[in-house]
């Protein structure tokens, strides 16, 4: 089973080449540095650099001998494109790993890439950030009282702001917005103190919780 991993990235990844249309194979997630003979793994994610195709991006997600490929597909055009207008999934094609590379195309791309996330997302006013977290806070407010919402609904509301109060604390540090998958994990190493906060367990009173949480993210406002 674990040599059957193995082979089949190798078998996928020769397929791949032999397509004259593809320039440039990375391999990005968490995959990347686990493939090798005996490994497990359960998905792979491949970013294919194609000279054409009628679309930017053209994404495949495939079950090959029991393993989970994500293609993902991006035409030349495609690659500048987001490159240019700084889209974070794609410039973190940075920290994948090159596979197949013709005339050092793929390489120009994961340079690039680096250079466009390392300068940061596009910086949003603090009056717009004001005007954000305002708002956000008016929503909030409305949870104060618990006894006019259904429970589930109330829980679901809950959860539904204290994800944009993280999302908005990257925001307002004019830092990149992880995946929803990694807020927390980002957010540990990021700030430990908020981290700290989301986690405690001690307070009961969710809104009082939630509006420490915004408090705290909004200090500085």
């Amino acid at each position: 089973m674990t040599n059957n991993i193995y082979n089949t990235f190798i078998n996928e990844i020769e397929k791949l080449k032999k397509n004259k249309n593809v320039k440039s194979i990375i391999h990005v997630g968490s995959s990347k540095d686990k493939i090798y003979e005996n490994c497990k793994v359960n998905d792979i994610d491949l970013f294919i650099i194609v000279e054409k195709q009628e679309k930017k991006q053209i994404r495949k997600i495939e079950e090959i001998n029991n393993v989970e490929f994500d293609f993902n597909y991006i035409s030349l055009d495609g690659c500048y494109n987001f490159i240019n207008s700084k889209t974070y999934f794609f410039l973190k094609i940075k920290d994948g790993k090159l596979l197949y590379d013709e005339n050092n195309i793929g390489r120009k791309i994961i340079t690039l890439c680096e250079e466009r996330y390392n300068e940061g997302p596009d910086k949003v006013s603090i009056e717009d950030k004001r005007f954000q977290a305002n708002q956000l806070l008016d929503d909030i407010s409305r949870l104060k009282s618990k006894e006019e919402y259904d429970e589930f609904e109330y829980d679901f509301l809950i959860y539904i702001y204290l994800t944009k109060i993280i999302k908005m604390y990257y925001m307002v540090n004019d830092a990149w917005i992880p995946k929803d998958k990694k807020l927390l994990k980002s957010l540990k190493k990021q700030d430990p103190t908020l981290y700290k906060l989301i986690c405690n367990d001690g307070e009961f009173n969710k809104y009082k919780k939630l509006t420490t949480i915004a408090n705290y993210v909004f200090r500085n406002l």
